[in-house]
């Protein structure tokens, strides 16, 4: 056998030794790396198992929130209470639709299309704001199979509506609507929504607006949006400078319909800053925006209970809320609806290991009755 000499036996044992550091640098850089791109690409994976977490707070069994057949019986014995003589507008963030995760779809992953239908109909709305859908093809065609199997349910004729930025890996903003009740006159993209200064920058999001009529007399715009999500400083910074420009948006949307009545509804991602110092809670951030809203003088938050719609490491937040200007057609003290899993259970009971927040959303929807009148 031929023996190396020390100097090359030492020339290798370095080489064998760089080879294997750079190795594992470059690995953790690609973990570092992905880690830092899964932060900031506004996506969550299912929830984590939580079981005694789920289990201390079950559903009750006839809730259209515990399984696709639950919400089948609850369908059946008649939906949701809904007074007479109001239009029903919601929101729903619905995870990444139809997969529920970015990318391609993957097995284990997506939406029940079907137990989504029904939670819809079961909740008797007219008009739903949606975020967090896929580019085409798959958001569309995950849009075409719900509003089939809304119309089958409902006797409805729903269809979908969404912003037309073209990204290429982003979320988007839509509007689900039942045209026997509420009929879409016109639309737009808002893009003073996304804090960027353009509708479709960096895969931010514009709000959507709809100008619909109700047959009642009520008409109004329902704009759907989609803030930033993080809770950092650029997360606040960006959410600040949306919620700045609602104003602004409120007052070209009454220039183009005509009318004043302006809702802004979906995921506002009031989640805070851990990383401010101090750190801004949830609730001082809503406090901050609601006293931007009143130096604007036409705008107000609406009230919302229970006060939460998302939960997420351990705690449960108000990320999903609506914004009014003018609009006389909502009686004062009349509040928002948090539906789902946070209405029934509420925030202090609310887990995060649900069959509904694993196949239907992470968030709960939210609903707003409006007189259904014309009061301009």
């Amino acid at each position: 056998m031929k023996r190396l000499r020390l100097p090359r036996l030492r020339t290798l044992v370095a080489a064998l030794v760089l080879g294997g550091l750079t190795a594992v640098a470059a690995s953790r850089r690609e973990s570092t790396a992905r880690a830092r791109s899964e932060r900031h690409a506004e996506h969550r994976t299912h929830p984590a198992p939580n079981h005694r977490e789920h289990a201390r707070h079950p559903l009750s069994a006839g809730s259209p929130w515990a399984s696709p057949a639950a919400c089948e019986n609850a369908l059946a014995r008649g939906g949701a209470e809904r007074p007479a003589g109001v239009a029903r507008v919601g929101a729903w963030n619905l995870h990444w639709f139809p997969d529920g995760r970015p990318g391609e779809a993957a097995p284990g992953y997506g939406a029940d299309i079907a137990w989504l239908a029904c939670a819809i109909a079961w909740m008797k709305l007219d008009v739903l704001a949606v975020e967090e859908i896929k580019r085409p093809p798959r958001g569309p065609a995950g849009l075409d199979e719900l509003t089939h199997r809304l119309d089958a349910l409902t006797g409805g004729d729903w269809r979908s509506l969404l912003d037309d930025c073209p990204h290429a890996s982003g979320q988007h903003v839509g509007l689900l609507y039942d045209g026997k009740r509420a009929r879409l006159r016109s639309h737009t993209v808002v893009g003073a929504l996304n804090p960027l200064g353009e509708p479709c920058r960096d895969q931010l999001r514009p709000g959507l607006a709809g100008y619909f009529a109700f047959p009642g007399g009520l008409d109004l715009s329902i704009v759907a949006a989609h803030l930033k999500s993080g809770t950092d400083e650029r997360g606040l910074d960006d959410r600040a400078r949306s919620f700045a420009a609602f104003g602004a948006a409120a007052a070209g949307e009454s220039a183009r319909t005509s009318d004043r009545d302006v809702l802004f509804i979906g995921d506002l991602n009031t989640m805070g800053c851990e990383t401010c110092v101090p750190e801004i809670t949830p609730t001082a951030e809503l406090a901050r925006e609601d006293a931007v809203f009143a130096a604007v003088g036409t705008l107000a938050r609406v009230s919302t209970e229970p006060a939460c719609s998302h939960h997420y490491g351990g705690r449960s937040v108000l990320l999903d809320w609506a914004v009014k200007a003018d609009l006389a057609e909502l009686p004062s003290g009349r509040h928002i609806t948090v539906s789902g899993p946070c209405g029934e259970l509420g925030c202090d009971a609310l887990g995060s290991d649900l069959p509904a927040q694993r196949y239907l959303s992470d968030h709960c929807p939210i609903w707003l009755d409006l007189d259904d009148a014309d009061r301009d």
